[in-house]
Order: structure tokens, then sequence, then C-alpha cells
């Protein structure tokens, strides 16, 4: 077998070289696409979650143009993100990087029978392109997202914003060891993923909840291991007061005031959070750039979530 050209940056030096690379000394970090390495690796380089679960790969080597974020462990299949990179695709390279990362994978990608794709959708489609051409994967689930975030300006503006909490409510943090269960279940999507990971979520990375003055859950926010908001959630007789978009505003504050990237996927089907997100004035869409300017012939950058299911029959 070829040695592999992929790069393992799991030690702290290394990974604060590739930072430092991919945002150019710290120059590039408003962009989009530095985010997730941004995030995860300050909570990671600080010796927090998802420090025992998350590995960071580069490929190739010696000059990454695409960054693996690998998060395994017992309890769910494997999720991978990949970084857009910021020069632009290059098939070939992504082809080979694919095949590497899914081989550093396999083990836990055979325990559980399947693998978590996360990325835009060119890296979604090269991935069906491998599946077409032998790779052991059929696709199980796909969903399309909007990337919104929060650009450096509304960023000065939200730290320093004054955020109250309607009339009849209250601005609070979640009860971890007693709610974690009640919120990991009123989540969509939760049975594809295990409560404990909302429950590490909860107890290590930022959220918020809004109660009324009963002290009830009226509605919360969470922040996903890699990096992005998720999980906004109100409880339905207390929808219709503006309380989601207020305490989405506040996990933003607090992200922000953490020296972190505050951006969220917004599915194509939710289409009035799309809607109310395009107009927000905190809110901004991920736009491809080229030298610090908008790419106007190209469309927009669309993120996928999906699901591929692990083909190969294993021999006994």
């Amino acid at each position: 077998f070829p040695m592999s050209r992929l790069g393992d940056f799991n030690t702290a030096p290394r990974l604060k070289e590739l930072v430092e690379t991919l945002t150019g000394g710290g120059k590039l970090s408003h962009r989009f696409e530095n985010f997730a390495i941004h995030n995860i690796s300050k909570w990671i380089l600080a010796g927090g979650y998802p420090k025992e679960t998350m590995r960071i790969y580069g490929f190739p080597a010696e000059n990454p143009l695409y960054v693996f974020m690998l998060d395994q462990n017992d309890l769910e299949a494997p999720h991978l993100q990949v970084r857009t990179p910021s020069e632009g695709h290059d098939c070939s390279i992504l082809l080979e990087g694919l095949k590497e990362i899914v081989s550093v994978a396999l083990p836990s990608i055979k325990m559980h029978g399947k693998i978590l794709l996360e990325s835009d959708t060119y890296v979604r489609d090269t991935f069906i392109k491998l599946q077409q051409e032998g790779f052991p994967f059929m696709i199980d689930m796909k969903c399309d997202c909007i990337p919104f975030y929060i650009n450096e300006t509304q960023r000065r503006t939200i730290k320093d914003l004054s955020i109250s909490a309607p009339q009849g409510f209250v601005i609070n943090e979640i009860d971890v060891p007693s709610e974690f269960n009640k919120i990991h279940f009123a989540w969509a999507y939760a049975d594809t993923a295990p409560a404990e990971n909302t429950r590490l979520r909860l107890s290590h990375l930022p959220s918020i909840c809004i109660r009324d003055f009963d002290g009830n859950l009226a509605a919360w926010e969470l922040t996903n291991t890699f990096g992005q908001l998720t999980h906004l959630y109100t409880f339905e007789p207390y929808r219709g007061k503006g309380i989601g978009v207020i305490t989405e505003v506040l996990l933003a504050q607090k992200i922000v005031r953490e020296d972190l990237h505050v951006y969220k996927y917004v599915t194509l089907e939710n289409e009035s959070v799309v809607r109310g997100t395009l107009k927000h004035p905190l809110w901004s869409q991920w736009k491809l750039t080229e030298d610090g300017k908008e790419r106007g012939e190209e469309k927009d950058v669309m993120w996928s979530f999906n699901h591929f299911k692990y083909t190969k029959v294993e021999n006994n």
C-alpha cells in the first residue's frame, strides 16, 4: 500500500501551525471557511471537549488544501466535516483525500454501519462520484442548508447589545443534569443521535435558555461540536412572542464574547427561518469571495448534512 499523504494535526503545536496557515496568521479568521477550525481548535487547545473525540487531518500532508475534522465516539457513527478550501476546490485532490480519511474512520464506520458527512454540496457530490466508482457506500439521507454567519460589523454590534427577556420571562442557564433529556428529545433529529451527545454539548459548550416566571423552559439553543449554533427550540405555548429570536441573539452574544465565531445552517425546508434570517440585521449569508470581493458569477455556497450507509459485506 502507498504511504498515506494524510497529515496528522492533533498535537497542540501542529494544530496551532495549521490554524496559523489557514488563517494567514489570523488575518483571514473572519472567513467563513475558517470558522469551524477556529472554534474547534480553541476548545481543543484549552484542553476541553471535544478534545477526546475530535481529530484534525490535512490533505496533502505537506501543504493541506483540504482539512478534515473527524469526530468519533462509541455512541454514534463517525461525523466528518470537510473544510471548503479558500482557494477553491480541486476534484482530483479531494477524491484522494476522501479515500484517505475514510480509511482512517473505517473501523468506526464498520462498527456503526455508516458515516455522517457535513460539507458543502461540491464535496458531497464528489463523495457520490466515488460511490459510483465502487466506493462501498450508499447515500441514506441528505439535507441541504443555507450557511449564515455574523460578520465583523455585526459582531461589534452584538457584543455590546443590551438584551432583555420579554415580559413574563427570564434569561437563564440550562440545568444540564435535570434538563438534557427533555432538550434532546424535543429535537427533530433526536433519534439520529444519542442523548449523551446533547448532555456533553450542554455541559461543555455555550448554551442559553429563556424560562417563564414559574421556571419552566420556554426556549433554548446550544452549540454543536463543530462550532455552529444548533437546536433552537421554543415550546408550543410560548411561540409567536419572539422568544426564539431573542434566544438566538443571546447565544450569539455569549459566543462572540468568548472570541468564537457565530454561524448556523438553516435547512431549505425551513422557509420561515430562512426568510427571517435573510432579513435579520445581525445575520449575513456566506458567499464565495475572491480577493476580498464576492464572486458575482458564482452561486451562493450550499451546505449539506448527509448519511452514507456502508454497504460492503465483511467476511467473517
